[in-house]
């Protein structure tokens, strides 16, 4: 939030008089607008908006076709890798979206301040941390979250641990891509004040109120690292050059010990380009202007074992050129706003009966996603703007099964439908030439994390086979892998997807795949069951120094399987989780 600076001191005593009272109340309410916080247009809206925090299975909402003419007027979104709309916690009957939004029409004061907006001091919110009164502040809103524990899909347990506090840097880390003001909007106590009951008008001036890190000093240090940035990352990304007299290539290494680099390609015209390399803490920008026009888009190709990227263009005029240009390097600590960019649809596959595979491009932008991160997927639906997370696949493990229509500035994203699902059913309805929006690559996982382990072994439940892909390329890739170990969970014969492909890749590789089915037909020769003691440890067996462990299913999948393998001796430094 900003400063207050036209304001008196906000911690006045509720005797100043009904006119100061009335006008801090006009002033909180313009606060809380700016955040956002606006009731619905109507029920529907909300159950719509809002499915990530509530059970998945009440919103039935009919999908509609996108209307690019309609603005959208509300956002939802899930933290699952995959899509996957389910719950963390069962939650108890008469506690679904919909009794959520009657309880919440009913005119119940959730807030438990009368519906009238205060200031929050840090004191009083910390007094407010039990089960029976619990208050939360995020992003310098405070809300009483008391009646809303038991609607909570990630469990009370989850929500505790952010009450009584400032729970900004909690809930980003774990939940930032839900709509917390429109499930909450309800809940509202006030703004949060960092000053004590005790501060001068003086203090509220100098300092800015409702927000986490807004001191001088780390203003100061922002500013210094602006200035620094440039000439430590300079050292940190080498490019290199060098050209035939039909194409131009640019080679970029990046220093030992800076992992899981992310790479933006934007086409400003036909010889100027951008390039952003993001990095854990920083990005790193190379403006590129060419010495003459060259054609869109480049080839590009990474090195598994150095992770160096080159980028090849096309010259327009086939010459030998003095120099390859010029290019500016800036940098600047990394934020956590997000950028999006509409994709045309170049083909939409069914690789089975409730599985696609979608190849996108947007127009003169490629990037290069980290292996294990994954972009959040939004459109309209029915008006509403409706957002998941998938992770994005290699277009082919073999180049005899490359994805159609794929180019080096595409995307291809595998989307499983969900009949009830708020999103999946549009996204799998798409057709040629209509467009998805996407963000830029979001996570923070690193696989380079892992290199020290020449066996690698993948547990995945249904489309969480998406998130083992792009380690299987990596690893085709790599020396030091040995050997690769995939046993895919599915229910039946129907829900097997990408089999082909792998069957290719394993024919003639390291890597070895197991099909898993827990409701197969009588036809099925393969292994049959879930998850067990005796199936693990038949299939990973027990712990091995030389051997990691990665796993992508639904919660329950992941739970049993944690469990088996610690049983087996793994230890967690050896074992990685992707929240299907």
């Amino acid at each position: 939030m900003e400063p207050n600076n036209s304001q008196g001191n906000e911690t006045r005593s509720e005797q100043s008089g009904d006119k100061d009272s009335d006008s801090e109340s006009k002033y909180l309410q313009e606060r809380i607008k700016k955040v956002e916080v606006k009731p619905p247009s109507s029920p529907t809206s909300l159950l719509a908006r809002n499915a990530v925090l509530l059970p998945s299975g009440v919103a039935k909402v009919k999908q509609l076709e996108v209307n690019e003419n309609l603005a959208p007027s509300t956002s939802i979104s899930t933290g699952s890798a995959t899509g996957n709309p389910r719950n963390k916690t069962a939650l108890a009957p008469g506690h679904s979206l919909m009794d959520w939004i009657r309880l919440g029409s009913s005119g119940v004061d959730l807030t438990g301040v009368g519906g009238v907006p205060r200031i929050v001091t840090t004191a009083e919110l910390a007094k407010h941390d039990k089960r029976t009164d619990a208050w939360i502040a995020i992003r310098g809103i405070v809300y009483n979250v008391t009646r809303y524990m038991d609607f909570h899909p990630g469990g009370i347990p989850e929500l505790m641990k952010g009450v009584g506090k400032d729970a900004t840097k909690l809930f980003e880390n774990v939940h930032a891509w839900v709509n917390y003001q429109s499930i909450l909007q309800k809940c509202v106590v006030g703004r949060l004040s960092k000053l004590s009951s005790g501060s001068t008008e003086k203090n509220l001036n100098s300092k800015s109120v409702g927000t986490s890190n807004t001191s001088s000093g780390l203003l100061s240090s922002c500013t210094k690292k602006n200035e620094e940035s440039p000439a430590k990352n300079s050292s940190i990304v080498k490019m290199d050059w060098q050209q035939t007299s039909q194409s131009i290539t640019f080679s970029y290494h990046i220093a030992t010990g800076y992992h899981a680099v992310g790479y933006q390609l934007t086409r400003l015209s036909e010889r100027k380009f951008r390039l952003i390399l993001s990095f854990d803490k920083d990005i790193v920008t190379h403006e590129l202007e060419l010495n003459e026009d060259v054609n869109w888009p480049p080839r590009w190709s990474r090195n598994f074992e150095t992770m160096d990227v080159d980028f090849t263009f096309t010259k327009k005029k086939g010459a030998t050129w003095k120099t390859y240009g010029s290019c500016i390097l800036l940098s600047e600590p990394k934020t956590k706003q997000r950028s999006y960019k509409d994709y045309e649809v170049i083909s939409n596959t069914s690789l089975c009966e409730n599985v696609n595979l979608l190849v996108l491009r947007a127009n003169d932008y490629l990037e290069l996603v980290p292996v294990g991160h994954h972009v959040e997927a939004k459109m309209l639906v029915m008006g509403m703007e409706v957002s998941r997370r998938y992770t994005p696949v290699p277009p082919c493990l073999h180049p005899e099964d490359m994805a159609p229509g794929y180019e080096s500035d595409s995307l291809c994203l595998i989307v499983k439908r969900y009949p009830d699902g708020a999103l999946s059913p549009s996204i799998t309805s798409l057709k040629k030439s209509q467009t998805l929006t996407l963000s830029h690559a979001l996570g923070t996982f690193v696989v380079e994390n892992f290199d020290e382990f020449s066996t690698i072994h993948m547990l995945a439940a249904g489309t969480g086979l998406t998130a083992m892909l792009s380690i299987i390329q990596r690893a085709l890739g790599r020396r030091n892998v040995t050997r690769m170990n995939l046993v895919c969970f599915n229910r039946n014969q129907a829900n097997i997807f990408y089999s082909k492909q792998l069957k290719r890749v394993s024919n003639t590789s390291r890597l070895k795949v197991t099909h898993v089915l827990s409701q197969p037909d009588e036809s099925w020769a393969g292994r049959r069951g879930t998850v067990s003691h005796e199936l693990l440890k038949d299939l990973i067996g027990e712990l091995s120094s030389q051997g990691c462990v990665f796993i992508c299913g639904p919660e329950p999948f992941l739970k049993a399987t944690r469990e088996e393998l610690q049983k087996l001796g793994w230890k967690k430094s050896q074992i990685h989780e992707f929240d299907d």
